[in-house]
């Protein structure tokens, strides 16, 4: 029992942390688990239908965790710290270290030390290893979107192939046989290029790359003048179409996928727009306001926690799920401030921190005098 200890703080936050830890892993788990939901089906949906294998969606998640962590590890130090002190509290152990002359602050700075360690790596992550990762998966994603596993061809329809409308008179989805073949070139520099072919060949060589290898054609090439074209016989054409590799283009990034040195000098640049520059000065302070929750969560949770009763951990539970709520709608409600009054856009997302450690400090100062 903790009342038989000597009042020694070396070893009561050993124990504490020895409570604490697989509760907090436990709580981790769950949160990022939950998160990973939505993309773990988007992912899987993709694999099936691409063809892709396991590893694929395993490197996903590894690109994925930084940034649900950055979510999940907030939630699960306030649950984590609630649910060991209702623990403490059920087996009467927080009366006896009160009994025995502990103070706050003995009994709850091995939680807070935690806390400070966590929001200095929350910061990192937030501002610059989670945007980084996330903007790393969603170009894996769009990788892998472009990659075709089976080409099933209807006669008489148009189909897409990458760059390529493909027409087929007949075509055989067994061998690849295509007959009265017709293409079109499209979205590129080249667009316009027609094909016709009697004959051809459709083949995949899977995650690779598609040929088409055309048989008897007439190959067209448009001219500067609409009315004018070139043209030309072939009596073999092959045609290779790539199904992996790099988005076609530049893809404009999301804000979670810009690191907040990048952020920092799109609002330095005169040429972005009002707007733009609001929602990436908005997108800076929450990070930093994000990366600060466990802090702010310790200040609620510790004395919340130390006012438990017996049997009253359910009620730790329920007191962080509230807590949660509340936190995180204020914080959604900074973030809508923020992007409309461009006065606030770095005050706003504040807004939960500071009333976080409102309620904190009144929680606190009534723990110490009790």
């Amino acid at each position: 029992m903790l009342s038989r200890l000597p009042r020694t703080i070396p070893l009561l936050p050993r124990y504490f942390m020895r409570l604490f830890l697989p509760v907090f892993l436990l709580c981790l788990a769950v949160f990022t688990g939950v998160l990973l939901m939505n993309y773990f089906l988007k992912l899987f949906n993709m694999a099936l239908l691409k063809g892709i294998s396991l590893f694929w969606i395993a490197g996903c998640f590894a690109r994925l965790l930084p940034y649900l962590l950055s979510l999940a590890v907030p939630m699960a130090f306030l649950m984590a710290t609630l649910l060991t002190f209702g623990q403490l509290c059920e087996q009467g152990e927080i009366m006896a270290l009160r009994a025995s002359g502990f103070s706050f602050t003995e009994m709850t700075w091995p939680f807070l030390a935690l806390a400070v360690i966590l929001c200095a790596l929350q910061l990192g992550v937030n501002h610059k290893i989670a945007p980084e990762g996330f903007h790393s998966f969603r170009k894996q994603y769009a990788i892998a979107a472009q990659q075709i596993a089976k080409v099933e061809i209807q006669p008489g329809s148009f189909m897409r192939l990458g760059q390529w409308k493909l027409f087929a008179r007949k075509a055989d989805p067994d061998t690849g046989r295509l007959e009265g073949v017709y293409l079109v070139r499209l979205e590129s520099k080249k667009s316009g290029i027609r094909v016709s072919a009697r004959e051809g060949l459709l083949l995949l060589e899977q995650g690779k790359s598609l040929s088409l290898d055309l048989i008897d054609g007439t190959l067209q090439l448009p001219n500067v003048e609409p009315e004018k074209f070139t043209a030309g016989r072939f009596g073999r054409y092959r045609l290779q179409v790539p199904v992996s590799g790099a988005p076609d283009g530049e893809r404009s990034l999301d804000i979670p996928e810009i690191n907040s040195s990048g952020l920092k000098a799109r609002i330095a640049d005169p040429r972005t727009s009002l707007d733009h520059r609001n929602e990436y000065a908005v997108e800076l302070s929450l990070r930093s306001a994000a990366a600060l929750a466990p802090f702010v969560f310790f200040w609620i949770a510790a004395p919340l926690g130390l006012r438990l009763t017996r049997h009253s951990r359910g009620r730790g539970f329920a007191a962080s799920l509230l807590v949660l709520a509340m936190f995180y709608g204020l914080l959604a409600l900074g973030i809508g401030v923020g992007r409309r009054h461009a006065a606030l856009a770095h005050w706003a997302p504040w807004l939960a921190d500071a009333a976080g450690l409102g309620l904190g400090i009144v929680l606190t100062r009534r723990a110490v005098r009790k």
